[in-house]
């Protein structure tokens, strides 16, 4: 299948290497490009950093060269980023911003500080709740890419809400007769009305499972959750 892959830069390409090795033909395109932030006023004192995407380690690792801190990662794509750039004391949550809040209430040592997207997708303040001070900080911004829809293609992988937001509203008339495959059921919620043969949605919030809605098997079932 001939795949358009919408996810930012650098990480797109993982993902093309991954669908070429599955015997796709994989088209990088994203809809959403990072801008780094300069950050406002100083970095409050914290014990722990979480990280809720690869964006946010990449971005962080060239603000702060400080490596000693644990660290607790949304899942495993994202923990190997921080291993990648030098940290030692990683902490998988193995699923969403759910399962991450949980292992921060777990096992943090202290105040957690979370660098990320200037418009999270979720909480995490609220989801870890008040026995662990969670203090987000805006490091970068994801923004529209405006390009051109690659044809032809069978299918589109949305890897974020923002992202399947944006195909929405530049894109829209491209869906019909398309598959699109959906990390989870909120990244799925701006295709459904959209007009694909079917919106395949990963059983888990992970690439694995978003590469699985490709097996020729599960593509051959009804649209929805596999």
């Amino acid at each position: 299948m001939r795949l358009w892959i919408t996810r930012t830069r650098p990480a797109a390409r993982e993902t093309a290497d991954r669908l070429a090795a599955l015997g796709h033909d994989p088209v990088i395109a994203p809809l959403l490009a990072v801008r780094v932030l300069g950050g406002e006023g100083p970095v409050p004192a914290h014990a722990a950093l979480a990280f809720t995407s690869r964006n946010a380690v990449a971005v962080w690792a060239g603000i702060s060269p400080d490596r000693a801190l644990p660290v607790f990662c949304v899942g495993d794509a994202t923990a190997g980023a921080a291993r990648a750039v030098g940290f030692t004391d990683v902490h998988s949550a193995y699923g969403d911003a759910r399962a991450l809040a949980a292992l921060i209430r777990k096992a943090a040592p202290g105040p957690v500080l979370v660098p990320g997207p200037a418009r999270p997708a979720a909480d995490l303040a609220a989801l870890v709740g008040p026995d662990v001070p969670v203090l987000p900080r805006a490091v970068y911004e994801t923004v529209e890419a405006y390009i051109a829809a690659p044809t032809p293609v069978d299918g589109i992988l949305f890897h974020s809400a923002r992202a399947a937001g944006a195909f929405a509203r530049l894109h829209a008339d491209f869906a019909p007769g398309r598959i699109a495959l959906a990390l989870s059921e909120a990244v799925a919620a701006p295709l459904e009305a959209l007009g694909f043969s079917s919106v395949r949605i990963a059983a888990r919030p992970d690439e694995d499972a978003l590469l699985d809605t490709l097996r020729p098997e599960t593509l051959g079932k009804p649209p929805g959750p596999v």
